[in-house]
């Protein structure tokens, strides 16, 4: 006789999932390396006068910081296999894809790598939840 295992309810972990939840955690831990450069003033952020979106850097890094946050509870409820990680994942992803797209002219390199991972996460967790 065998002993039934664990039983999961909701969404199961597959290497979808962890591969969205592991870009979604490094996203975060991004951001708040981030949120730490422009909140400790250094001098890597190229900031000039004729700038469209014209916000003090430490600025930058307090809204880095908050959303490093979010993206990181967002990561944990996608590991963990949650269903409601998924839904934050994405709102989340899509929330640091516009954050990125208005610090881009501030850093450009460093926007556009995270607008990349974010929009892979993206994909990722709406993959897994239309296979559900």
């Amino acid at each position: 006789m065998t002993s039934p295992g664990p039983t999961r309810q909701g969404p199961a972990l597959n290497d979808m999932t962890i591969f969205a939840g592991v870009l979604i955690l490094i996203t975060g831990i991004l951001h708040l390396l981030t949120a730490i450069a422009a909140i400790a003033g250094r001098d890597i952020f190229v900031v000039t006068e004729d700038q469209v979106f014209l916000v003090d850097v430490t600025a930058w890094g307090w809204i880095h910081l908050v959303i490093a946050i979010l993206v990181v509870i967002a990561g944990v409820g996608v590991v963990t296999g949650k269903t409601w990680g998924y839904v934050m994942g994405i709102v989340m992803a899509a929330i640091s894809i516009l954050d990125n797209f208005l610090f881009a002219p501030i850093y450009p390199f460093w926007a556009l790598v995270m607008i990349a991972i974010d929009i892979l996460v993206i994909w990722a967790l709406a993959r897994q939840l239309a296979a559900e």
